[in-house]
């Protein structure tokens, strides 16, 4: 009686472990690692990790989605906010591992933006023992910098309302050689704006992140490019931007200027020389930008470049009377 009760107690842990084997495996459970997200413009090369629950049964390759209101490298080939650097909508987590990385390249630049979003969303995985979860979306919001805005307004006193004036705001940098040169929009080492808009509204302005430079000496131009003013008047203001808040107005360096005009100045017109006329210069020192020279340089002739075959006012004017031409007709980077 003993041995039979053994046999049937042993025949029923047979039935149980064969029930056992024949039930289906739980599926990982898929997701990023957060769902939300916040970053600096500055932050440089960030890391989103889509994760799993329990190691990889096998390698495993996941298709996710990109939108939001920052642009990517792909879908605009200027004026881009980010880099995918990893593989390009596609990860994969090795059999074994849990992890899975999407590396995004952060850019600066010099334009003033409100906050932009990165949203990426797991599209589908290329395994049915894989189980996306609810939490397969991502939104990555990406903050202003700090920095400086340099702003260039003209006809802004009583009475100056200067129809037919153009001006341009330039920006240079020193280089290691100790000569200031126009920065590059996008270049090796950054992603900074040179090419200006041609405005008959003021004002214009540049923002200067603070991160984006080493420290050094930095030199502006304020080009007087069209117009009929004689006296034209015209402020500049150099404000700070720090933590999402501009300095109050006390904090803020402002100087003002009067160029004639024999201080037109054409300078995409190659006949003229390329040497810059520096109206202001001044430092950056870790995050402080200081020094700023007092009072605005204002040349003989020209407010942008200098040269032997700079024109005179009244060449401007005789050529305008050839061409007869609108001044707003022009086009102009």
């Amino acid at each position: 009686m003993v041995v039979l009760s053994l046999l049937v107690i042993s025949s029923f842990g047979l039935v149980l472990s064969s029930c056992k084997e024949d039930e289906p495996s739980v599926p990982a459970q898929l997701s990023f690692s957060q769902t939300e997200m916040t970053v600096n413009e500055a932050d440089g090369v960030i890391e989103i990790e889509i994760v799993l629950d329990k190691p990889a049964p096998e390698d495993i390759e996941i298709t996710w989605e990109l939108d939001g209101t920052a642009l990517d490298k792909v879908s605009s080939s200027s004026n881009y906010d980010y880099e995918i650097t990893s593989d390009y909508l596609e990860t994969v987590i090795e059999k074994g591992e849990t992890t899975g990385i999407i590396e995004i390249q952060l850019y600066s630049d010099l334009a003033d933006e409100i906050d932009e979003t990165i949203e990426i969303k797991i599209d589908d995985v290329d395994s049915d023992r894989i189980e996306i979860t609810r939490d397969d979306e991502i939104e990555i919001t990406v903050q202003q910098e700090d920095g400086l805005y340099i702003l260039l307004e003209w006809g802004v006193g009583e009475g100056e309302e200067y129809e037919d004036v153009d001006m341009d705001l330039f920006f240079w940098a020193e280089t290691t050689a100790g000569e200031l040169v126009a920065t590059n929009y996008r270049t090796n080492n950054g992603s900074f704006y040179t090419n200006l808009n041609g405005s008959y509204s003021s004002p214009e302005y540049f923002f200067v992140p603070t991160a984006g430079f080493d420290d050094g000496t930095f030199g502006t131009s304020y080009n007087y490019y069209e117009g009929s003013e004689e006296e034209m008047n015209f402020k500049v203001t150099f404000i700070e931007y720090i933590d999402g808040e501009f300095e109050p107005e006390a904090n803020r360096d402002s100087f003002t200027g009067t160029y004639t005009l024999d201080n037109i100045n054409p300078w995409d017109d190659e006949t003229i020389g390329t040497e810059p006329v520096l109206a202001q210069t001044f430092e950056k020192s870790g995050s402080t930008y200081s020094n700023f020279s007092s009072p605005i340089n204002i040349n003989a002739t020209g407010s942008r470049t200098r040269g032997s075959s700079l024109k005179t006012a009244d060449d401007f004017r005789r050529q305008r009377t050839i061409d007869q031409a609108p001044l707003k007709s022009r086009e102009k980077n």
